[in-house]
């Protein structure tokens, strides 16, 4: 059984659901590479009607969507869509009640939407795609509910995705503790044969700077983001096999991992021959940012 790959999405939706309630505190890597992604809708020529978040979690990146687009419907789709975000007790009821039907969100298998074909003008996804065990059914399945010349965009993550954190562990066993990523270029591929014209992907590698790599694996728990491969260990892990993976890492100030962030978007059109165009696959910028500032950033 391959280890590389996200589990059932049954297991997923387990996951999401267990940490629904803890996912808006936790949340700011999520938050940043959201604003990437909506800074990209900049090349839409259009003015969509119905958008879908498919991803939608808590619904955290909702509300800027409703205000880049005031006239859209916004609708959220998620395997277990969280408690929408806390809204201001000054604002007037009425208000809060209009916005909280607004945040209108789906509970849904990614791979199987519940919408009729060309539901929507514009699908916008933050970091789902690892998550699911078929990344090119949940393109199939967004270009199936996509008007002609209907965008989709996305956000995911690449084979470089915590290599600092799976070092940490090959000298304590051969248990793999986070799944396989799919690679820029199978992406591209994938959503050439889903029906995306002329798909545009890029990577870039961005350092995240935790405290410690208690630090990092609070987190992961926190957002439903625990080890759920298939063919996983299995079983709590025991308290000598944590202070072995400390006594690791003990000698570091601090625990900085990558996230290779892959970014992608096309236009529902005709099949496309040959292989994906795409804008900086040949180069990778790389950026360093503290967790810590990420969260500063979020509450600012």
């Amino acid at each position: 059984m391959s280890l590389t790959q996200p589990s059932s999405m049954r297991q997923v939706r387990r996951q999401f659901l267990k940490r629904s309630d803890d996912f808006g505190q936790h949340a700011a890597v999520h938050e940043s590479l959201s604003e990437r992604l909506l800074a990209r809708l900049d090349v839409l020529a259009m003015t969509p009607q119905r958008i879908l978040d498919l991803g939608c979690r808590n619904g955290y990146q909702m509300a800027a969507l409703r205000e880049r687009f005031p006239d859209a419907l916004v609708l959220g789709a998620d395997p277990a869509p969280g408690k929408p975000q806390q809204l201001p007790s000054s604002w007037p009821a009425w208000l809060r009640r209009r916005r909280a039907k607004q945040a209108a969100m789906v509970a849904c298998d990614p791979h199987h939407l519940p919408f009729p074909d060309q539901s929507f003008d514009l699908v916008v996804s933050n970091l789902l795609l690892p998550f699911c065990h078929a990344p090119h059914a949940v393109f199939a399945e967004s270009a199936r509910v996509l008007k002609p010349g209907g965008a989709f965009f996305f956000t995911s993550l690449g084979p470089d995705t915590l290599l600092e954190y799976r070092g940490a562990w090959a000298d304590i066993d051969a248990h793999m503790h986070v799944f396989g990523l799919i690679d820029m270029h199978d992406l591209g591929d994938a959503m050439l044969r889903s029906g995306f014209a002329a798909p545009v992907l890029d990577r870039e590698n961005i350092t995240v700077d935790y405290p410690s790599i208690d630090a990092l694996q609070d987190e992961l728990f926190h957002i439903g983001s625990a080890n759920i491969a298939e063919g996983r260990r299995r079983g709590l892990m025991a308290p000598s096999v944590r202070t072995c993976l400390r006594s690791n890492t003990d000698q570091m100030t601090r625990f900085p991992v990558t996230l290779e962030l892959v970014q992608g978007h096309g236009w529902k059109g005709e099949l496309q021959s040959g292989r994906f165009e795409n804008g900086r696959n040949n180069s990778t910028d790389e950026y360093r940012i503290s967790v810590e500032s990420l969260r500063a950033t979020r509450k600012r």
